[in-house]
């Protein structure tokens, strides 16, 4: 059986860390620059880093080289924590990255001019089992959005968490030279589970970073360019199962169609950039009128769909009285221009179930009947007329 030595060990280890940084990098991270995956980066660098300054430590070149490689170590721990963080958009301070980093080589170089490095290993281990299980505790806050794909990763994160917190006692309960300590311990079962962390982590992310670009993709698809709201199939899709949910639970639901009052004369009489002038006002109108829990999209072209949650038709007719007062104060046209305004057709679930295309065949009757009775009003279904909306 052949045994490596420590400065063999960490060159294979630094290679290593190496190819996998450039893969990442190359692979995962350019592709959207996700915040993560750039922590992810820096975590990889820093090991790599503190490999060749163990490596300078062990080979005698450089004595003070391996209290640096501790701090580096310290460093690159704390940045798997700062990418999981990350992860839910949570704010990572740099300094709290920092202090450890720089306390971790402070205490490495302490003890290494009193002759004693094992405080310094101590130390080292304690950091990085903190850091890492700090990883997991943030990792374990996705299990309501993703944490089928940062299972793994949460796994990975307290298995090494937990043997850097267990080589830590081990190393102060018997100590450096111990059998027992070298047998569960050593450096080659130590470099192991660095490995497999390395292996487990970048794997993982790259899924996640993938994932998380797919989801952008269907998102960006979803969208209408003009408005940032949805777009046709994008609503018809999310309101069919809100719709389904409402009627599930028993909540009232609304559907609003709405349109653009002559629209096709402000056009052609002030040009293009007025009209999406317009529309572009009403979006916002209606972002500033309506509640989370409802949607809105860009039907096409002037039109515009609305499903309002909890919402009955008279309390939407309300809404739709303070689309209008807003698009009236928000709009920006050229002197000379009408003041922009919007007709509204108006059906709820009240009473009946039924389905989404049902109700938004029935609200568009409702909205002609608008624009028949003269425009910029609501008409709610098909019994109630000539709600003014001024």
């Amino acid at each position: 059986m052949v045994l490596l030595d420590r400065s063999t060990l960490m060159v294979v280890f630094a290679v290593m860390t190496l190819t996998m940084l450039a893969l990442f990098y190359f692979d995962t991270y350019r592709r959207n620059r996700a915040p993560f995956a750039g922590w992810w980066c820096v975590a990889v660098g820093s090991f790599f880093c503190a490999a060749a300054f163990y490596y300078l430590g062990e080979s005698g070149a450089m004595a003070w080289a391996t209290s640096v490689g501790n701090g580096v170590m310290v460093l690159g721990s704390g940045c798997v924590w700062a990418g999981a963080r990350s992860l839910s958009g949570r704010r990572v301070r740099p300094w709290l990255l920092a202090l450890p980093s720089a306390a971790a080589w402070a205490v490495a170089f302490a003890a290494r001019l009193a002759g004693d490095t094992r405080i310094g290993s101590i130390v080292l281990l304690a950091m990085m089992g903190a850091a890492i299980g700090l990883a997991s505790f943030e990792l374990r806050r996705e299990r309501a959005t993703s944490w089928h794909l940062v299972r793994s990763l949460a796994i990975a994160t307290a298995v090494c968490a937990a043997y850097y917190l267990s080589r830590m006692a081990g190393l102060a309960i018997l100590g450096p030279e111990s059998a027992l300590f070298q047998l569960l311990f050593g450096t080659g079962v130590t470099l192991l589970m660095a490995m497999v962390l390395l292996v487990v982590v970048s794997s993982s992310i790259t899924a996640l970073n993938n994932a998380r670009r797919t989801e952008d993709l269907k998102e960006l698809a979803s969208r209408d360019a003009l408005t940032g709201l949805l777009n046709r199939r994008g609503f018809l899709q999310q309101a069919q199962q809100q719709l389904r949910y409402n009627l599930d639970a028993g909540i009232d639901s609304t559907v609003v169609m709405a349109d653009l009052d002559r629209f096709k004369a402000i056009n052609d009489s002030f040009g293009h950039d007025a009209g999406d002038g317009v529309i572009r006002a009403f979006s916002d109108a209606c972002r500033t009128a309506m509640r989370t829990a409802d949607l809105v999209g860009r039907y096409g072209g002037e039109e515009f769909a609305l499903l309002l949650t909890g919402v009955d038709a008279q309390e939407a007719v309300r809404i739709a009285d303070r689309i209008n007062r807003s698009l009236a104060e928000h709009s920006s046209l050229p002197e000379g221009a009408p003041q922009p305004t919007a007709s509204f057709g108006i059906v709820d679930t009240r009473t009946r179930s039924t389905g989404l295309q049902r109700l938004i065949r029935e609200a568009d009757s409702a909205l002609y009947e608008a624009k028949a009775a003269g425009r910029n009003r609501a008409v709610v279904g098909l019994t109630l007329t000539g709600n003014d909306v001024h």
